[in-house]
């Protein structure tokens, strides 16, 4: 489940900070295409030699590139039209090219012993070397920065659609807690009153049973998340009421490993398939049948299949409020990495399958 604290992080990782590894290899795109240029002017005869315009290519292209990265760190918030973002490459480019038209000559005199004045041509020079870095540099970082702008649109809009999705979801798990709940609990209750005076001990069994759902029921209703364990607890309740009122019509087996039990897992998504397996696999069998709950870990996935020896596929609402639900709110939670199988339980009945990433607590 993605927090609002995590989604306000993601949206700022992608408007508020470089990419380390993108800005070292834009560096190099860099110092490449300064060499490139260096080498193209020696060539062509423009200028000479070629140690010269290899420095002074280099001031000018890291200039221009620290300075229009530089900017863009700092006024990353406001670069959100073409206007400001052409702006804000002009501000670079010049400022670029002035700061590398002062280091370049000074680094060449310093360290190379190489003086540069005005009479070696060096205003013509120095144009045609600004001339190639800024339309290079404007045409780079300008696409950079639209391609980051329309990213950073396309981020924000998949947040307030998960967002929006997320706010369904919850009211839909309520809608569908409050469809199910009343209608079993004044069944429950009925079976209860009808069990008082013919078998006590059992209607002191279901009233217990039906006490322990409530209150797990009731616990889960605020938290996006319970354990496995929690929710098998709360299924294990809803079974055994059920086989009160069901009696040898129905038979339940729950194999859930004690080191599962612990692992974070959403409320209400194990019980609307149970319920299916009741409802409309074993009821409308004449001799029942039995459910069986089994979870397996996978590695990186954990598998809880709930399979039944009633009707199979034929009877069952597939189509349901229940198993909409739970294939809807699956896809929300773990996107492509989870999903929710349903196929028959040879040689007869249905197996549901949920498959959802194994998160450690």
């Amino acid at each position: 489940m993605i927090s609002g604290s995590e989604e306000r992080q993601s949206v700022s990782s992608v408007r508020g900070h470089l990419n380390a590894k993108h800005l070292l290899l834009e560096c190099i795109y860099t110092l490449i295409i300064c060499v490139l240029i260096a080498a193209f002017l020696s060539l062509v005869g423009i200028s000479k030699p070629f140690l010269s315009n290899l420095i002074r290519s280099l001031s000018f292209g890291l200039s221009m590139f620290t300075l229009i990265n530089l900017l863009f760190w700092l006024l990353n918030p406001r670069l959100d039209s073409t206007v400001s973002i052409g702006l804000t490459l002009l501000a670079g480019v010049f400022g670029g090219m002035l700061v590398g038209s002062l280091v370049g000559p000074f680094i060449l005199e310093h360290f190379f012993s190489i003086v540069i004045t005005e009479g070696d041509d060096y205003l013509f020079k120095s144009s045609v070397l600004a001339i190639f870095f800024g339309g290079t540099a404007a045409y780079f970082f300008y696409s950079k920065a639209r391609l980051r702008v329309s990213r950073e649109a396309a981020e924000q809009e998949r947040m307030n659609r998960l967002a929006s999705e997320k706010e369904a979801l919850t009211s839909n798990l309520r809608l569908l807690q409050a469809q199910i709940e009343p209608h079993f609990l004044f069944n429950t209750l009925s079976n209860i009153l009808s069990l008082i005076d013919t078998e006590p001990a059992k209607g002191k069994a279901m009233l217990m049973d039906l006490i322990h759902y409530l209150r797990t029921s009731l616990s889960r209703t605020l938290p996006d998340t319970t354990t496995l364990g929690q929710e098998i607890d709360a299924v294990k309740a809803y079974l055994n009421i059920q086989k009160v009122r069901l009696g040898d019509r129905l038979e339940f087996t729950i194999d859930i490993p004690e080191t599962l039990r612990q692992y974070p897992f959403p409320p209400m998504l194990l019980q609307p398939l149970v319920e299916n397996a009741i409802k409309h696999g074993l009821e409308p069998k004449i001799e029942g049948g039995e459910v069986r709950i089994v979870a397996a870990d996978k590695g990186e996935s954990l598998r809880i299949e709930v399979a039944d020896t009633g009707l199979g596929l034929s009877s069952f609402n597939a189509s349901g409020v229940g198993i909409a639900n739970v294939k809807e709110r699956i896809k929300l939670l773990y996107n492509e990495k989870g999903l929710l199988l349903l196929e028959e339980n040879k040689p007869n009945g249905l197996r549901a399958a949920i498959e959802v990433p194994r998160r450690d607590t």
